[in-house]
């Protein structure tokens, strides 16, 4: 089971259309679980996250990622900014890399200008953990990646609302 973990990023309205992608994964099975992370304390984050199941952690940006992965019940995450949009067969890319590379991380790159914003420092080979990122929750609570990320054959984009 794969926990979904979405940092907020003080917008309701862009969480919810992150929110609203992933119910065909859940009802597919693929997404088990999401986690929300509030760096503010912010209602209507927290009442969308009541709202859609999920569950609602408070924490500074510094430690947002930790800290929504250790509420994580899957044995895999995959992480997201509010505002990300997965293209629409991204469940079966992710089924494959499961499928073949169990062990392995994988990354989702998101597609046109919001990319050349959050990649411009990172390259594909950092074992840094960020958003588009789908990795054995171990991995990513010990702070660096086993390996370098295997690119994923589906992107996402940012919604710009």
């Amino acid at each position: 089971m794969i926990t979904a973990v979405i940092r907020a990023n003080r917008d309701a309205e862009a969480l919810a259309a992150t929110l609203s992608v992933l119910i065909p994964a859940v009802a597919k099975g693929v997404i088990g679980h999401a986690v929300v992370i509030d760096d503010g304390d912010d209602a209507a984050i927290a009442r969308l996250a009541d709202e859609t199941g999920a569950s609602y952690v408070r924490a500074k940006n510094g430690e947002a990622w930790s800290r929504g992965v250790a509420e994580a019940r899957g044995d895999w995450v995959i992480l997201l900014e509010a505002g990300d949009l997965p293209e629409p067969a991204w469940t079966p890319s992710i089924e494959r890399h499961l499928l073949t590379a169990a062990t392995r991380p994988a990354l989702m790159p998101l597609r046109g200008v919001a990319a050349l914003r959050e990649w411009g420092a990172v390259s594909l080979r950092s074992r840094g953990v960020r958003a588009g990122l789908l990795a054995p929750k171990k991995q990513i609570l010990s702070g660096k990646l086993a390996r370098a990320p295997r690119r994923l054959t589906v992107r996402r984009e940012r919604a710009a609302l």
